[in-house]
């Protein structure tokens, strides 16, 4: 009887000092994830706040920002997700076929019958994985707040003739998650945010996620982003993914299968991109929206989820890549720091020549520092641009056609600058080989258009 009593004792000791040491690595962890974050606020590429889970449990959970105020105020206080609402938008619809009130490969003009015959070969699930060939909202001419689902369907119907055909390639469309939300309401007959807070947000206590604007008005389009939450909130919604507290596991385990395209590959399921990374499946999704930005990443095999939320941007899908590194004791690779946000100030200062020799200086010595992606340099020109510096400007967008040559959006962003400059011809070289190089780009082919009628005027 005193051995058995022993051996217990032995055994309590040992699963005290697991779980103390357990606890330990997990401040370690924390400690070293907040040095990372502190490292790039210092540097201004990080303000905001990361919630770190393992199989559900908070691991990490803080906000970086000025002051201690601003950095209590940034954990609690929402944030806008932007797309990362198009998750709630994907579980709506998968609710929906759960209960037999609609199907994915339904035609959508059976649920919008006003682009019935604009649209016969689009289904929910070309919806669902961007492949319908509609494009975004803004290569359609109608990027503006409060767009009416009325302005969609007009949009949609008039310019069908252009888009690209049905399930052949991944085309990023706000457009279509517009139109899924038109679909939840029609399917289920309620309006598409009651639809959400009945069966998402008040089941799942998610009481500080809410449309951005506090409310929609009938008729105003939604279903691509729009919505405001916190890492709290947006932790026990990955949570009622995982459980099944939604939809059935099955049902999810379809969301995760990227689809199937003629041209070209794809990550993207229902609401979700989904990868294979270091051997296990990732799914993840980012939301942009003026100056705040949002991640949730989730590896599944191990379980752990990263959140983000951030006042201006960052390097979200980075961050989150070096904390599974930490947490896994893996060497990490810290986030780059911007490029456009260290050649601003040499700009303002010394001019664009300097600015360029710096530029081509550290993508030689230091190319594992600094991102020099083609987005860094567009986005530096449209910087430059809006200050009204055309000349520095043409000068970064011509570098960045240098630079990726393959890219039509570089040569669109280019011949915008060329045109705001009176540059007619060039800018017309500029679109034309935007559209060489994607028949789809609407903006190009627009402004093409505009620029050629002008000069038979």
């Amino acid at each position: 009887m005193s051995l058995r009593v022993r051996n217990i004792g032995v055994v309590a000791s040992v699963m005290v000092s697991l779980a103390a040491a357990s606890a330990a690595q997990n401040i370690s962890h924390a400690d070293t994830i907040r040095q990372m974050l502190v490292r790039l606020h210092d540097n201004g590429e990080f303000t905001g706040s990361v919630l770190v889970a393992t199989d559900g449990k908070p691991v990490y959970r803080e906000a970086i920002g000025s002051t201690p105020d601003d950095s209590r105020s940034l954990l609690t206080r929402p944030s806008n997700i932007a797309s990362l609402a198009k998750g709630f938008t994907a579980i709506a619809v998968m609710m929906l076929a759960e209960r037999r009130k609609l199907r994915y490969d339904d035609p959508m003009g059976s649920y919008v019958p006003e682009l019935a015959s604009a649209t016969p070969s689009i289904t929910i699930r070309h919806l669902l994985t961007h492949t319908s060939g509609i494009p975004d909202v803004g290569d359609l001419g109608i990027d503006r707040p409060d767009l009416r689902n009325r302005d969609l369907v007009d949009a949609v119907r008039a310019q069908h003739d252009g888009f690209a055909r049905p399930g052949a390639k991944y085309r990023y469309s706000n457009t279509g998650y517009m139109l899924l939300a038109m679909v939840v309401e029609k399917a289920s007959g309620r309006p598409f945010d009651a639809f959400l807070h009945e069966n998402v947000f008040d089941p799942l206590a998610m009481t500080s996620t809410r449309l951005a604007d506090g409310s929609r008005s009938p008729g105003i389009a939604t279903g691509a982003g729009g919505y405001v939450s916190t890492v709290d909130d947006l932790l026990k919604w990955d949570r009622a993914l995982n459980t099944g507290s939604l939809v059935r596991a099955s049902t999810f385990a379809e969301a995760l299968k990227p689809a199937k395209v003629a041209e070209g590959t794809t990550t993207y399921g229902f609401g979700w991109n989904v990868a294979e990374r270091n051997g296990d499946t990732y799914r993840w999704h980012t939301g942009n929206d003026a100056g705040q930005r949002a991640f949730l990443g989730r590896r599944l095999r191990d379980r752990i989820t990263v959140i983000i939320l951030t006042a201006g941007d960052s390097r979200r899908l980075e961050i989150a890549d070096a904390i599974v590194d930490i947490l896994h004791d893996r060497p990490y690779q810290p986030p780059r720091l911007s490029i456009a946000r260290k050649l601003l100030p040499v700009i303002e200062t010394k001019g664009i020549d300097a600015a360029l020799a710096l530029y081509e200086q550290l993508r030689t010595n230091d190319a594992r520092t600094y991102d020099f992606s083609e987005p860094e340099l567009n986005g530096l020109g449209y910087t430059l641009l809006n200050k009204g510096s055309n000349a520095d400007a043409l000068r970064v967008f011509a570098l960045n056609t240098e630079r990726f040559p393959s890219s039509s959006n570089a040569f669109d962003s280019l011949g915008e600058a060329l045109a705001k400059a009176g540059k007619r011809d060039e800018a017309v070289r500029a679109y034309t080989r935007a559209i060489e190089l994607d028949a789809n780009n609407l903006n190009a082919r627009t402004m093409l258009r505009q620029l050629t009628n002008a000069t038979r005027k």
